[in-house]
């Protein structure tokens, strides 16, 4: 410990693939209550941006200036399920976007619809009503769908950015391949069906043999694409960049 080993052998760390970000996301909140190396929501600026979505932040501070609806995205944290005066269920949803930590109500009607939606954990894509109660934004649910489901309608593909070879493997073990059409000639091939949240899109990797050169390859089939998806081929080792297209 104190350097009298001088001939000791050195330790060798395994290597191993690293947390997806969602999964060392969630494993900060449970330790320390908070996210900490970022934000659920961040592998979905891209979507947020072409969805035309609110942040809580911009969406708190239209209300104060007049609104009264808005669309916003966010991370479920939590959901408490407790009954009105009138004996009646309602839902306090716990919700975090970047810009903070916020809740939402919903009644024994939405709270019916939408509780399968609004599990922690879930990205969803909400419509809130809201009204100022002093300096503070009441906001209720009108509608909530999967995040998933919105991206999908608006990401059609990937393109990953590599300097060589070597994630290959790794990002071939986040992509799930799609079988081909039937009727272009090619042979179908056997994969799962597409999961609820994801779409179908090619894929196209581009090497960057150095400043001015690059190729870019089209993978053969159409593959599961995903905020998630990007964002988990992002975090491989040697990957330099993942565009949504």
């Amino acid at each position: 410990m104190f350097g009298g080993m001088a001939d000791a052998p050195a330790i060798v760390l395994p290597n191993i693939e690293p947390w997806l970000p969602a999964d060392r996301l969630r494993r900060e909140y449970d330790a320390i209550g908070f996210f900490l190396s970022g934000h659920p929501l961040d592998d979905y600026a891209v979507a947020l941006k072409r969805l035309r979505v609110q942040s809580w932040g911009e969406f708190s501070r239209a209300v104060k200036t007049g609104a009264t609806a808005g669309r916003v995205a966010a991370t479920i944290l939590s959901r408490m399920e407790r009954r009105t005066k009138t004996g009646n269920k309602m839902g306090i949803i716990g919700l975090s976007d970047p810009t903070g930590h916020f809740e939402a109500v919903l009644f024994s009607e939405g709270l019916a619809q939408y509780r399968d939606v609004l599990e922690p954990g879930t990205a969803v894509l909400l419509q809130l009503g809201a009204e100022l109660q002093g300096e503070d934004v009441r906001a209720r649910i009108l509608h909530a769908e999967p995040l998933d489901d919105a991206a999908a309608k608006t990401q059609k593909g990937l393109r990953i950015f590599l300097r060589d070879d070597k994630p290959l493997e790794s990002i071939s073990k986040r992509l799930e391949a799609q079988p081909a059409s039937a009727g272009n000639g090619n042979r179908v091939q056997s994969a799962k069906p597409a999961a609820a949240g994801s779409s179908e899109g090619e894929v196209t990797v581009v090497m960057m043999l150095d400043l001015e050169t690059e190729v870019e390859l089209k993978l053969p089939g159409r593959f599961r694409v995903s905020p998630q998806i990007a964002g988990a081929i992002k975090a491989v080792a040697g990957v330099v960049d993942v565009q949504t297209v």
